[in-house]
């Protein structure tokens, strides 16, 4: 196991490698049941209820819930990732050089103006891209910000006020 783990049905979040591991042994999982339906199924002396007593079906049910955990292993790491000190705290994504121009579909997204593409959904979730501006509202709350959300934020804070942060 892993150190900063709890055993299964612990109290504490799982952590990204946690969710890796589980999407190893669904994987492992979902290939025994498929080399023991492909045993059962050349059984001859068998009757065909038993030799097809495990379907395809079991198979394909453990693969599509292991990409499953493993899409949520992908999410959980971008969402720890944007939280580390000097990530931008948006929650909505933007593209880095254009600002928030983003399409996304089937768990993609693009940029409509520069083609870029994640094979991820960026429009979702945090950004976490690195910080460049602080920005501070009328009544004083401050967030950070990337450049991208810097950008935006400059034409939209009313009252409020956009700090560039000098990176060196």
């Amino acid at each position: 196991m892993f150190a900063d783990a709890c055993p299964a049905g612990g109290g504490a979040e799982p952590t990204p490698a946690e969710l890796r591991d589980l999407q190893a042994r669904a994987d492992a999982l979902a290939q025994d049941v498929a080399a023991m339906r492909a045993r059962l199924a050349g059984q001859s002396e068998l009757p065909r209820g038993v030799r097809n007593a495990l379907a395809a079906s079991v198979e394909d049910a453990l693969a599509l819930a292991a990409q499953r955990i493993g899409t949520a292993a992908e999410k959980l790491a971008r969402v720890r990732a944007a939280q580390w000190s000097g990530a931008c705290t948006a929650w909505w994504g933007v593209c880095p050089h254009c600002g928030p121009t983003l399409m996304a579909e089937d768990g993609r997204s693009w940029c409509r103006q520069c083609g870029t593409a994640w094979n991820y959904d960026r429009s979702q979730g945090p950004c976490g891209e690195p910080g460049a501006y602080l920005a501070m509202d009328a009544l004083g709350g401050t967030v950070l910000v990337c450049a991208a959300h810097g950008r935006y934020m400059q034409e939209r804070l009313e009252g409020g006020l956009l700090l560039a942060i000098p990176t060196s």
